[in-house]
């Protein structure tokens, strides 16, 4: 697919800018990367416009706006899935978590686990935790290269190594804090873009809400259209995995206290509500104008570049990059985190210098980096992607993760049995079902919360959690 002839100079030249700026604000981030918690965590201090911004940038991504607007193409009001289970998620994760969380001088997911399960179980977390942040940053690389291949029509490989490039680029160099900048960046354009300019302009190319109507099946006006399976499958990928995931928990340590966490995550949840609304109102008003594209993964790009004027073309495409990107960086640097705090330093170096911690960090981004560019170009579809990363996250942590925080009692071995059998059963059924559907995250969660409750029952040696709030008030957090 090509559609660059159908763009102005005018719209290359505002994702000319958009490049520049978010190239030249990743490396200003990088001037106050002094420290690993600077380079990881931004420091622990930021306000809750700052935190509210980032977070929202974090979570709608490549995926979410190109798998959304394919949905809307394909189900109409039965797309909203998605991105209503992303903000449902993020709501829930405000309310249930992020109180314990700020209190807590923690970089990971797995330092929670290990707390409460053992080193073993912190292996097994890491694992599975570096399965979802990997898979989850392949599917921006996907996006963004599916973008730019759009655009300029050159060829799709050589679209995610430039688009991809340019967010290890900054990541690497500055860490949180140039991931947190880029990030507010992407979020006033992706605002502006997709959460307001698309849809109008889209709805007004399909004659209007009257016109969309009559244009489409009646079935397209149902939020039940995709059918009960699939729109299941999206709220058991994304409501747990939005609670536990180590990305989500990375953004709320950056937060300066408790209250911005936990307001600054529950609007981002209402802005993701709002964001679902938009990218499905998109794809249906391409099938509206459309209704026989090949491929309807080509919907969001192909809608903005045919039935939008001039110059908002380039700022919607700008801001579907800016949505790829901003989460591509914060999952590269929290898989990076992962192999530096969960891995490096527990079991290879316990006590690195100040400038090693940093230098070492900024390694594992550049690894995660590669390891991301070659693996977009074996998983060509953005949805399945999503379907893996979340797949093995809500599947295999959320039982014994949640468990953590609600027993105040529990054995250790409970967590380790509930990883290990979880593990086994979600990946058999990748390999049998396949990625699509909800069968393999429910059968992981059921078979985790049977192994935790019978090795909790059997096990006489129980400890106390670590995250109750008798043992959070003893530790003096």
């Amino acid at each position: 697919m090509i559609v660059s002839s159908s763009l102005s100079t005018i719209d290359f030249i505002v994702i000319a800018i958009y490049f520049a700026v978010v190239i030249g604000v990743g490396f200003i981030g990088a001037i106050f990367a002094k420290t690993k918690e600077d380079y990881l965590v931004a420091g622990r201090r930021l306000s809750f416009p700052l935190f509210f911004g980032c977070m929202a940038a974090l979570t709608l991504g490549g995926g979410s706006t190109l798998g959304s607007t394919e949905l809307g193409y394909s189900f109409g009001f039965g797309g909203i899935w998605l991105n209503l289970s992303i903000g449902i998620g993020l709501i829930a994760a405000g309310f249930l978590v992020t109180s314990k969380l700020s209190k807590l001088r923690a970089l990971s997911v797995n330092e929670v686990v290990e707390s409460s399960y053992g080193p073993v179980a912190r292996i097994f977390s890491s694992v599975l935790t570096l399965i979802y942040t990997l898979t989850l940053s392949v599917t921006q690389v996907i996006a963004i290269g599916t973008i730019i291949h759009g655009i300029l029509g050159i060829d799709a490989t050589l679209s995610m190594v430039a688009g991809g490039g340019v967010v290890i680029l900054y990541t690497f160099v500055g860490g949180m804090w140039s991931v947190t900048m880029t990030d507010i960046v992407q979020f006033v354009v992706k605002t502006i873009g997709i959460l307001i300019l698309a849809p109008i302009c889209c709805l007004a190319a399909a004659g209007g809400w009257d016109g969309l109507i009559s244009s489409l099946p009646a079935s397209y006006m149902s939020p039940g259209n995709m059918g009960f399976d699939r729109s299941f499958a999206y709220i058991v990928l994304y409501v747990p995995g939005l609670i536990i995931g180590q990305d989500i928990w990375q953004r709320i340590f950056t937060a300066k206290n408790e209250r911005i966490s936990k307001k600054g995550t529950i609007c981002a949840g209402f802005y993701s509500i709002l964001y679902a609304f938009a990218t499905v109102i998109i794809g249906m008003s391409v099938c509206a104008l459309l209704p026989a594209l090949d491929n309807p993964n080509d919907a969001f790009v192909v809608g903005v570049t045919t039935f939008l004027p001039a110059g908002i073309r380039g700022v919607i495409l700008a801001a579907a990059m800016a949505a790829a990107m901003s989460v591509s960086s914060g999952t590269i640097l929290a898989s990076s985190t992962i192999l530096y705090n969960d891995l490096y330093v527990r079991f290879v170096n316990k006590k690195p210098t100040r400038m090693h911690e940093v230098n070492v960090t900024r390694a594992f981004a550049a690894i995660i980096g590669v390891t991301v560019m070659v693996c977009a170009l074996w998983i060509n579809d953005v949805l399945v992607g999503i379907d893996i990363s979340y797949g093995y996250l809500s599947g295999c942590v959320f039982v014994p993760l949640i468990a953590s925080f609600v027993l105040k009692r529990f054995s250790p071995k409970a967590g380790l049995w509930a990883l290990g059998v979880s593990g086994v059963v979600v990946t058999a059924c990748f390999i049998t079902l396949g990625a699509s559907g909800s069968t393999p995250i429910v059968a992981g969660m059921v078979s985790g919360l049977i192994a935790y409750v019978v090795a909790n029952i059997t096990d006489k040696n129980k400890v106390n959690s670590p995250l109750s709030k008798e043992m959070l008030e003893q530790s003096g957090e």
